[in-house]
């Protein structure tokens, strides 16, 4: 991979304006790199397992890293409908649980990512050994450690809807939508296991 480190340094200095408070002048980052050029390796690291990265020119590498980086720290677009709103104000959530559904919908929970927008903290999920961007998707959706709680939600799904042939999406996970086909008894004990899950991620464990 002839163009790595140019990519590298390149990337680095583009990415400052969007995370800022990674970048330093005051300490070293050969040796010790930051929340940012250690993702940006990672993300190297994984293309060069693919195959046909030696071929790239720079510009490839650097286009395809920061499609990858930047499209995660990209501020998201609230959502927004009449099939949103009928979940948050499903009539089987108490007020806490539609004020989280509402926070989501709009994009308002403060994750790690909006605090890094903010100069505080690096970004990184607080869960141990993830190293993604902590964004709201990543919170409730893209995480590892997220993934065992959908998997008995669509275990409880397919129990209860007696269909095995749907699966739970990001949509469905973060705003409800797509539901699986069932009565309205079914759909609103979904939407509430749902919304609870959502409520013991929001505790992010370290």
């Amino acid at each position: 991979m002839p163009f790595v480190y140019f990519v590298r340094y390149w990337g680095g200095l583009s990415f400052r304006r969007f995370f800022p408070s990674l970048f330093s002048n005051s300490e070293p980052h050969s040796w010790r790199p930051t929340g940012a050029y250690s993702q940006m390796r990672e993300t190297l690291r994984i293309m060069s397992t693919v195959g046909g990265v030696s071929q790239s020119s720079a510009r490839d590498l650097y286009r395809a890293v920061f499609d990858e980086l930047v499209g995660q720290v990209q501020p998201n677009h609230f959502a927004s409908g009449p099939e949103v709103w009928r979940v948050v104000h499903s009539r089987s959530l108490d007020y806490r649980r539609r004020d989280l559904l509402w926070r989501i919908a709009h994009d308002a929970i403060v994750t790690n990512l909006k605090r890094l927008r903010w100069r505080l903290g690096d970004g990184i999920c607080p869960r141990t050994s993830c190293t993604k961007w902590e964004s709201v998707s990543h919170v409730f959706w893209q995480c590892d450690y997220v993934a065992l709680f959908w998997e008995w939600f669509q275990v409880l799904t397919d129990r209860l809807t007696l269909c095995n042939t749907w699966a739970v999406s990001q949509d469905y996970a973060l705003y409800g939508l797509s539901p699986p086909p069932c009565n309205t008894s079914v759909q609103d004990i979904l939407t509430f296991v749902s919304a609870s899950i959502k409520a013991s991620l929001m505790e992010r464990p370290m």
